[in-house]
C-alpha cells in the first residue's frame, strides 16, 4: 500500500514570523518563572507591633508658671539745683581730706672706702723673747713652731733687730707673772734660751 506524503510549503515570510513567535513565547515564559521566583524569595513583611497608649502611662508635663522679675524701685527724687550753686553733699560721701604727699627721700652719696693699714702689735708691755737669728726664714720657722705649740698668730711676731738679726717675741703679756710661766713653758719645751723682756 503506497504511504501517503503531506508537503508543507512555507514561505520565508511566514517562517520569520514562527521564529519571532516561538521567541517571544520563551521570554514570556522565563519572565514568567523569574517573577514567581521572586515572589517566593520576598520575606514576609512583619506584622505590625501595636503602639502602647504613651499619654496614659506618661507624666503629665506642666509648664512652669513665668514669674517677671519685680520692677525697680523708683529712683528718689532730688530737687533740682540752681545754675552756679554747688551739689548738695551726699551721706554717703565722706569729707574729701587732703592728704601730704611723702617727702621724697635724701639720696646720699656713698662715701669712697679707705683701706686703712692694719696698726702692728703694740709692742709696749711684756714679751717672752723665744729666739734671735740672723735669716729671715729661720725666724719664720720658730714663729711656726711656737704656733703649732698652741699660740696664735697673732701671738707670735718677728721683728727685725740690729746687726741683720730677726727675733721671735711672743706676747705681749698683762703682767710679769703671766710672762714668766709662758717662758718657764717654752724652756721646758723645744726653746730653752727663752727669757721674758719688757719694752
Amino acid at each position: 500500500m503506497p504511504g501517503k506524503y503531506f508537503e508543507i510549503i512555507v514561505s520565508g515570510r511566514q517562517l520569520a514570523w514562527f521564529v519571532a513567535a516561538v521567541a517571544v513565547l520563551i521570554l514570556g515564559c522565563f519572565g514568567l518563572g523569574v517573577i514567581v521566583g521572586l515572589q517566593q524569595a520576598a520575606p514576609a513583611p512583619p506584622e505590625p507591633v501595636p503602639v502602647a497608649d504613651l499619654t496614659s502611662t506618661a507624666p503629665a508635663f506642666r509648664t512652669p508658671a513665668f514669674e517677671p522679675y519685680p520692677s525697680p524701685a523708683p529712683a528718689a527724687t532730688l530737687p533740682p539745683i540752681p545754675l552756679g550753686a554747688a551739689p548738695p553733699p551726699t551721706a554717703d560721701a565722706a569729707p574729701a581730706t587732703q592728704v601730704p604727699e611723702p617727702p621724697l627721700p635724701t639720696v646720699v652719696p656713698p662715701t669712697p672706702t679707705v683701706a686703712v693699714p692694719t696698726a702692728a702689735p703694740a709692742l709696749l708691755g711684756r714679751w717672752v723673747q723665744v729666739a734671735a737669728l740672723s735669716r729671715k726664714d729661720q725666724a719664720d720657722g720658730v714663729r711656726t713652731r711656737v704656733m703649732a705649740a698652741g699660740y696664735t698668730a697673732g701671738q707670735v711676731v718677728v721683728l727685725p733687730a740690729s746687726a741683720g738679726k730677726y727675733r721671735v717675741r711672743l706676747g705681749p703679756f698683762p703682767d710679769e707673772e703671766s710672762a714668766k710661766r709662758v717662758a718657764a713653758r717654752l724652756t721646758a719645751g723645744d726653746f730653752p734660751g727663752a727669757f721674758v723682756v719688757r719694752e
